[in-house]
């Protein structure tokens, strides 16, 4: 994760008048355009060949490798029944497509496989996205990938990015927590292994906490993870910090238990130099101590999310930096802070086609005035006493890495396999926690104090010492300095990991508050504590309320659609306003304990799938109608009567056309029909296999069942999905790209249906048409 992290960190990004904006110095710069920049920075240079990331030799391949722009890369959903169909098409239909194609009289190479991603779900394309965009030859695929994206089928994704996810080993039983989530690319992997293995319809036994500290970007992912419709996730906002206790209760007297997690993901706020490669402005604006505020934010997040582990879980630490203060600083000190509670895992033998460096044993740390340190002692006094972390940026003694294996680390770069640069550490809980955290900042609060008087006295024996009147006031200056100098420097040099008197006492600790929190908060003083840190607000919004299947209007949608006990009817929930409420969202029992155990601690912004909500039609069955994203929750667990299994003329007809006349479908389909009540839902079922006998087949050879939500009207029968999705469904099906301008123009309506409706149907039946075609208008707005 880059600086997205916190807020206004490192300053004004720019005027509002596109000049140009204040940089921190508090200079004016003047904007340049991406390719007016100049892809290098001396102290960015000085730094890492300092830090021997990689050879002498190997250097300059790095730094021309950090200077290209980056391919595009995109991800197949692979929790998705369609995900073969997916991959298959993209073989099928699109390599053989490119291989007619030039650009500027150069062919182009198509789309490959990443060769370390699983069952070849992740793919790379070397055309840069901005080419792609704007590339006349190139618009039909990059329509697919906006289509498929936008739907869900496939994430557009930086290669490296893919990594830590995949090294958590994320099963359907575990419970997940993705501390830094947004903008939610590696949030959709853990929902997808989640998935992974369980049948259509049926809901693993675990969930995925999705948490940001900015709500804008929380609800920035949750557009993210509603294209995966999983009842098993959590959108949260929190400090990851300051993430909460949640507490199970126990029978009797006993102390109360913390829900604690299987796996959890800390994709950090990090400084983002390794991201040169799409993030350009990085050369121009990087600073040696662009990692000093960040490294005690990210330690704090790490200790805590060792707390909120399961002994036996994993954990992984990553960073989009290739600063070592950043990461192997971070984990070092954390691993010893936790004395042999945690391990680095090794899993060199995991994705071994993966290219990857091991994690750094020693390094320099750069000051503003570019003069590297090789150890904290070695520290010009008024240097070391401006970080009160300062000793942390350092590694520890060359035995204790060594004994901690800090070699594990994984340290992926540009130039190995054409990616960005990232920071991966693996870590395992193998002892409870059982420190108590707060005698231990204690303890090293009195070591600080001690230091500090001892400081002081020293001073004061200095003045004392002066014989005469102008020693004495040269003296008592120079002790006055050596006073100030020591509280601030030599008493930090202790090894504490406390913030002191406050949280926000100093400029590491300032953006550790939340914008939204109340005054109260923000003066409460003490350090920090992993183990139970003090906790975020409320939300300001209407809460999640679960609702009552055994009565009300819930009860009258469930016995409407007959939906089975199969379903449990604990999972259903709404957000409501004035007394009412317009849809209805659908979690898991993971999900429903975990909201029940927290109450009002965790901010939840969202959760579950929509499977229901409220339509616009006055003389409809029943107030609500089906939901497109809710189909493969909901379907497993409806009577016949609502399915309407189709051949495959029926479904061109229902793609070809808008709104339908009951009468264009076979007669097997009019007759299946007639039981379904009018103005009413109906989920319109396509089995390829099952119709592989039918005369005419699909454009592309599917695999996966369709099913496609659609509202059964007088006299026609209408699809309810998203443009987006009708545009996936009618490309895979049919083999024809529909304009995306032309789209927005369709939005369903009647009136471009077959113009020759059946002359038994007569006038009255077009009235009956239109009635629909509201529906149909209201569904679009409401996607």
């Amino acid at each position: 994760m880059g600086r997205g992290g916190r807020k206004n960190k490192g300053g004004s990004r720019g005027g509002k008048d596109g000049r140009g904006g204040s940089h921190v110095s508090g200079e004016r710069q003047t904007y340049k355009s991406f390719n007016d920049l100049r892809r290098d920075n001396d102290n960015f240079r000085k730094y890492y060949t300092a830090q021997k990331i990689v050879s002498e030799e190997e250097f300059p391949v790095l730094m021309e490798a950090m200077r290209t722009v980056l391919p595009t890369n995109f991800r197949i959903t692979g929790s998705r029944q369609q995900a073969v169909d997916i991959r298959e098409q993209i073989i099928n239909e699109f390599i053989p497509y490119f291989k007619d194609i030039t650009i500027e009289g150069a062919e182009i190479e198509p789309p490959h496989p990443l060769e370390w991603y699983p069952n070849n779900f992740g793919w790379q394309f070397t055309i840069p996205r901005v080419a792609l965009k704007k590339s006349k030859e190139l618009s039909k695929f990059h329509s697919f990938l906006v289509t498929e994206t936008e739907v869900g089928n496939i994430s557009r994704q930086e290669a490296v990015s893919m990594v830590p996810p995949l090294f958590l080993d994320v099963r359907p039983d575990h419970y997940v927590l993705d501390m830094c989530a947004a903008p939610g690319s590696k949030t959709a992997q853990l929902i997808e292994a989640l998935h992974s293995g369980v049948d259509a319809g049926q809901t693993p036994g675990g969930l995925v906490i999705a948490n940001d500290a900015d709500y804008k970007r929380a609800c920035m992912l949750v557009h993210q993870v509603n294209r995966l419709n999983s009842p098993n996730i959590v959108v949260t906002n929190h400090s990851g910090e300051r993430f909460p206790n949640i507490y199970r209760s126990t029978e009797g007297s006993g102390p109360r238990q913390i829900v604690q997690f299987d796996r959890i993901l800390c994709d950090v706020p990090c400084s983002g130099d390794g991201t040169t490669r799409k993030n350009v402005r990085v050369w121009e604006k990087w600073r040696p101590d662009d990692a000093y505020a960040l490294n005690p934010i990210q330690s704090k997040i790490l200790q805590r999310a060792a707390y909120l582990l399961k002994t036996g879980g994993r954990l992984v630490y990553s960073t989009c930096s290739l600063n070592p203060i950043e990461n192997e600083a971070v984990v070092a000190h954390v691993i010893d802070h936790f004395e042999g509670a945690l391990r680095l895992v090794d899993v060199s033998n995991q994705m071994p086609a993966l290219k990857r460096r091991p994690g750094l044993d020693t390094w320099k740390v750069m000051t503003r005035d570019g003069v590297l340190h090789d150890t904290f002692e070695a520290m010009p006094l008024e240097t070391a006493g401006r970080r009160k972390h300062m000793h942390k940026f350092f590694p520890l003694e060359s035995k204790r890495m060594e004994e901690m294996h800090i070699d594990r680390c994984m340290r992926i770069y540009s130039h190995l396999q054409n990616t960005g640069g990232f920071f991966v550490a693996v870590l395992e809980k193998v002892a409870p926690i059982s420190v108590d955290e707060k005698k231990k900042a204690a303890a090293e609060h009195a070591v600080l104090v001690a230091a500090t008087e001892k400081a002081r006295a020293q001073a004061k024996e200095l003045a004392e010492s002066a014989m005469d009147v102008e020693t004495e006031t040269e003296g008592a200056s120079a002790a006055k300095r050596v006073a100030n100098d020591v509280d601030a420097a030599d008493a930090k040099r202790v090894k504490v990991d406390i913030a002191a008197a406050s949280d926000v006492d100093d400029d590491e600790n300032e953006d550790d508050i939340a914008d939204g929190d109340d005054k109260e908060a923000k003066g409460r003083s003490g350090p920090y504590l992993p183990d139970n840190p003090r906790e975020d607000p409320a939300l300001p919004e209407n809460p999640f309320v679960f609702l009552d299947a055994n009565e009300g209007e819930l009860k009258t949608i469930l016995d409407y659609y007959g939906v089975k006990d199969t379903l449990s009817r604990n999972g259903f929930l709404s957000r409501i306003e004035n007394d009412a409420f317009r849809s209805v969202y659908n979690v898991s029992d993971s999900v429903r304990e975990l909201m029940g155990l927290a109450g009002q601690r965790l901010r939840v912004v969202n959760t579950g799938i929509r499977v229901f909500s409220r339509n616009c039609v006055k003389d409809a069955g029943c107030a609500f109608r089906l939901v497109c994203e809710g189909v493969p929750q909901i379907l497993p667990h409806l009577p016949d009567r609502c399915v309407l299994n189709v051949s495959f003329n029926d479904l061109k007809t229902l793609l070809e056309q808008v709104n339908p006349l009951l009468t264009a479908l076979s007669e097997e389909s009019q007759e299946r029909i007639k039981n379904v009540m009018p103005s009413s839902s109906i989920i319109v079922r396509y089995d390829p296999v099952a119709r592989a006998g039918d005369a005419e087949q699909p454009f592309t050879r599917l695999t996966a069942v369709l099913t496609i939500p659609c509202w059964r009207g007088h006299a026609s029968l209408s699809v309810h999905m998203d443009k987006n999705q009708l545009c996936s469904l009618i490309h895979r099906v049919l083999g024809r790209y529909i304009d995306r301008n032309a789209v927005g123009g369709l939005k369903l309506a009647n009136n471009t249906r077959s113009q020759e409706p059946a002359a038994e149907v007569g006038a009255e039946a077009e009235v009956e048409v239109e009635a629909d075609a509201a529906v149909d208008d209201e569904e679009v707005a409401a996607e």
